[in-house]
């Protein structure tokens, strides 16, 4: 009986906190939500991700040992999970494997991003077959290992290519390399010997009313550049311009656009695609105190995630801008002809997942240890905080992070049934 009562429960809050996001702050339609929530009902994990909300809705208010000071919070990616790591070029040729989506990165508590990341951990190794109990415990190991590391002033500086990294990475890295080439091929095609995007299921042309405001506004993108990277103006003419669809789950309604620039040269040797993607409140901002950071100089959704990637990345994409078009905020990248992750599918074993996330838990917290003073974002080494907060505790720190997953990965699961079961009802009502 009770138990009925508890889903009752947990179904009502979960469809106040969707319709909530969803609806009043994401402004989806109904059309999107459906697809959105198609997604989130495959599997626990994918419900997981495409409710970073959820999460913070149950986790904001919860006081954590370890933590470091409110006056000291660490720059977070803000939806750490094991699919938002993956494979993409550097900006100097050199392919690497790190964090590389940084829409919900806010300033909040380290332990979010390790929470969050394990938590998925168990829901994954779970739905592939694995035991999450080791992999858990050496991930938050191998994180505090880590940060205890960089607070030393050591290693800050890493990346993650095929030299080292873990089987499984350096077999999606050589995929990846394979597909350069490829990628510019199979998204475009030259016609009157102008290079033009190829029309397909997931890109497709843009209104003529559209492209002519997104080249109003291309400017501001322009001033946003680092000057360090800066070519010369001819460089960003553009050639054309698609609307990009077939979003990940979180980005579902987000609006997304391929452009296609002119680069070195006028032969199409050099051409290049970047993607311009809509900025929205990242989800860790609704639940956690605002940060002056983000009422200063990254007011601007699209300069916040740049500035995210700019700092957590130690080599940067040199296309990192951002604009507005009727007061809608966008920043742009470089769209990666590398851009591939880690799956489940390259994962053979417990082994092969256990050496995955040693490499992933080195990243997590170098990006927590990059993103502070030594990139000019905060005014103090973050990594040193959170050694200091983890202490000589770390088994103390291992067996909570490992006990908060899985705790909540079972909260989860519950919470995918009962989510399930809103989802019929909806579709019901219709």
């Amino acid at each position: 009986m009770f138990t009925s009562v508890k889903q009752q429960i947990r179904r009502d809050t979960i469809a106040t906190v969707l319709d909530y996001y969803d609806h009043s702050i994401r402004n989806l339609t109904e059309t999107a939500r459906r697809e959105k929530y198609d997604k989130m009902s495959t599997s626990p994990f994918s419900f997981f991700r495409g409710s970073s909300h959820l999460f913070y809705y149950d986790f904001a208010k919860v006081p954590l040992a370890f933590d470091t000071s409110e006056a000291y919070p660490t720059f977070i990616q803000g939806d750490l999970h094991f699919e938002n790591f993956g494979v993409f070029g550097d900006g100097a040729g050199t392919i690497i494997y790190d964090v590389n989506d940084f829409d919900e990165a806010y300033l909040g508590s380290y332990l979010f991003d390790v929470l969050r990341m394990a938590i998925s951990v168990d829901l994954f190794a779970a739905e592939s077959g694995f035991d999450s109990n080791e992999a858990i415990e050496v991930y938050a190991e191998t994180y505090a290992l880590a940060i205890r590391r960089y607070a030393k002033g050591k290693d800050e500086d890493v990346q993650f290519t095929k030299a080292n990294t873990s089987k499984a990475i350096k077999k999606v890295i050589k995929k990846a390399e394979k597909k350069q080439d490829a990628f510019m091929s199979e998204r475009t095609e030259v016609r009157d010997e102008e290079r033009y995007f190829a029309t397909s299921d997931d890109l497709i042309p843009v209104s003529e009313k559209t492209a002519m405001k997104i080249k109003q506004a291309w400017p501001e993108y322009l001033n946003s550049l680092s000057g360090e990277h800066r070519h010369h103006a001819d460089h960003y003419d553009i050639k054309d311009i698609a609307i990009k669809r077939e979003s990940g789950t979180a980005s579902i309604g987000l609006e997304r656009y391929y452009i296609l620039i002119e680069g070195a040269d006028e032969e199409h040797d050099e051409d290049v695609i970047l993607e311009m993607k809509q900025a929205q409140s990242a989800v860790p901002s609704l639940f956690l105190p605002t940060h002056p950071l983000f009422e200063d100089g990254l007011s601007h959704e699209g300069a916040r995630v740049i500035a995210a990637q700019r700092a957590m990345v130690h080599s940067q994409d040199p296309y990192l801008g951002y604009f507005t078009i009727d007061g809608n905020e966008y920043y742009v990248r470089q769209r990666s002809p590398y851009k591939r992750k880690v799956k489940a599918k390259h994962i053979k074993n417990e082994s092969s997942l256990i050496e995955t996330l040693k490499v992933q838990a080195e990243i997590t917290a170098k990006i927590h240890a990059r993103a502070d003073a030594d990139a000019n974002v905060l005014e103090y080494e973050a990594s040193e905080q959170i050694a200091e907060a983890i202490g000589d505790a770390l088994p103390l720190f291992v067996r909570q992070i490992s006990r908060w997953a899985r705790f909540y990965a079972n909260q989860v699961r519950f919470d995918f049934e009962a989510f399930t079961s809103w989802v019929e009802t909806r579709s019901e009502s219709d």
